[in-house]
Order: C-alpha cells, then structure tokens, then sequence
C-alpha cells in the first residue's frame, strides 16, 4: 500500500478570496474615513481657537482664520460619507426598521432581509450607473469647480461611483451567501 504525498514544494498558499479582498477594501475606505474624521475634528479646533484669539485681543496679530475650513470640511464630511457607508452596510449598521421582520417568524423573516438586500441591490446599481454618468460628463466637459481652491470636479465626484459598486457587492454577497456576514454593530437598547 503507498499513500500519495503532497510534495512541500508544489503546495502553494490559496490565492486571496473575492471576499477577503472586498473585506480589506472595505477595511481600508473605513480607516480611510476615520483619519478623515480626526483630520477635520483637529481642523475646525484649529480654526475656531484661531478665532478666539482673534476676538479677544480685537486683531489678527494674535489670532488667525482659516478662510478655507468650511470648504474643505464640506468635502471632509462627503468623503467621510462616502468612504465610510460601505462598512456600515457590511455590519449591517445603516438604519433598518425591522419591526416587521422581528414579528413575524424566523423563516418569514429571512425572506424579508432578503427582499430588502435585493432591492437595495437595484437602488445601489441604479446610483453606480447614474454617478458613472455625472462623472463621464464631468470628466469629458472639464469641469471645474471655483471656490477657495480650483480644481476638476470629477475628482470629488470619483468616489460615489466607488462607494456605490462596493455597496452593491456586499449586497450581492449578502444575498448569495447569507452565512458570509461581517460582525454586526451592538444592540443598543431601542425605545
């Protein structure tokens, strides 16, 4: 009797899974909105003690302002949303009312998240393809936005499409494998 071997040599590591490279994307766009979020914090105490300074001693000697904060928190709070829907979705954090859901039986139940899942599905495709569009036309007809700083508009406009690709994969791997599901967000007590 032989038994067959695998040879140490010709084993090699699996590839890294669809699923673990979505769960790393949308990992890293979370952090991403973290630094953001600390960024902007740190930004708008910066300004508004710079403010401060300047109202209390009446002259800009010793205080400052920076006339770009609003601008640049506005985009802050877009990136932020945007950058951080996804893992919100995947820890099924986004608000649901689930009422209907939890009175009904288990089975009943499932069917529903299911349902949802779907047609939150069509919706993410629905924003993918129209914010693709807005970005085409952006990006072909050079359009430029003119505030503080100018600068083409398609790149802020880049990460929605992103954001809502992202957002329909984690509901199509929701729907198609229902057991593949990142840890949720704790229960908090309701009303």
């Amino acid at each position: 009797m032989s038994r067959r071997m695998k040879s140490p040599s010709t084993d090699k590591p699996p590839p890294k899974s669809f699923l673990q490279l979505v769960d790393k994307t949308v990992n890293g766009l979370a952090i991403l909105a973290g630094i953001l979020l600390c960024l902007l914090t740190l930004l708008i105490c910066v300004d508004a003690l710079g403010r401060t300074l300047v109202r209390l001693f009446g002259t800009s000697q010793w205080g400052y302002t920076l006339p770009w904060t609003l601008e640049i928190s506005e985009y802050a709070l877009y990136f932020i949303t945007f950058l951080g829907a996804p893992w919100v979705l995947q820890r099924k954090g986004h608000i649901a009312i689930d009422l209907l859901v939890h009175a009904t039986e288990q089975r009943f139940g499932h069917r529903l998240r299911a349902t949802a899942d779907i047609i939150g599905f069509g919706v993410c495709l629905i924003l993918f393809y129209f914010s693709c569009k807005v970005w085409w036309i952006s990006f072909s007809e050079k359009i430029l936005i003119h505030e503080t700083f100018v600068f083409p508009e398609w790149t802020i406009i880049t990460l929605a499409p992103i954001s809502f690709l992202l957002m329909a994969v984690i509901l199509i791997i929701r729907i198609c494998r229902p057991q593949h599901s990142a840890p949720q967000l704790p229960k908090s007590a309701g009303l």
